[in-house]
């Protein structure tokens, strides 16, 4: 497991952005740490359970993830200072609020590209929908190779909202879901 950001050809999940600042309308929330693999590296990340929300970008170094909880998020009890977040951080490797098992929150790009993520899929459907900002509306200027909003067939339904989804993620969350994008059948995202 990398987590300097050079495993597998996945960018460095801590290049894309800006740590210094929370996630907008998230900033403060209560939540926990959980993480995720992909590709090999682990990535960390906050989350508010409450709402089924995601807190932070995705972070591949342990203590920066420790630096934004600290900076952004709350637990019930309050601000909890690095060392507090720390313990959160390293708990999350080994354990999971979210899923059962850990082959449930680990993912590959290659996986992901054949548009079937194996035991992991339904949580990555369920991140994606965690770690959007999009309303729920479809415009009618879909990009090329997009079904048209007019098609009324339920398949191309699933297609444009899943779409629209990646399209609006936030922070860096789109190294998780761009290769599900790319894959087999997924290429109007």
């Amino acid at each position: 497991m990398a987590v300097d950001g050079t495993s597998a050809g996945t960018p460095p999940a801590n290049d894309t952005v800006d740590l210094t600042t929370g996630l907008p309308d998230r900033t403060g929330a209560i939540g926990g740490i959980e993480s995720l693999v992909l590709d090999g590296r682990r990535l960390f990340f906050g989350f508010d359970f409450s709402s089924d929300q995601v807190l932070s970008p995705l972070i591949d170094d342990a203590g920066a993830m420790a630096r934004f909880a600290a900076r952004h998020m709350r637990q019930r009890t309050g601000a909890h200072d690095e060392a507090y977040w720390a313990e959160l951080v390293r708990a999350s490797v080994d354990t999971s609020d979210l899923v059962w098992r850990d082959a449930q929150r680990a993912f590959t790009s290659e996986a992901l590209e054949t548009g079937d993520a194996g035991e992991a899929h339904g949580h990555m459907l369920y991140l994606l929908e965690a770690a959007t900002l999009w309303d729920g509306h479809i415009p009618t200027d879909l990009p090329p190779g997009a079904a048209h909003p007019d098609d009324d067939t339920a398949e191309a339904e699933v297609r444009i909202r899943e779409a629209l989804r990646i399209r609006s993620t936030v922070a860096n969350w789109s190294l998780l879901f761009e290769p599900y994008a790319r894959g087999a059948g997924h290429t109007a995202r």
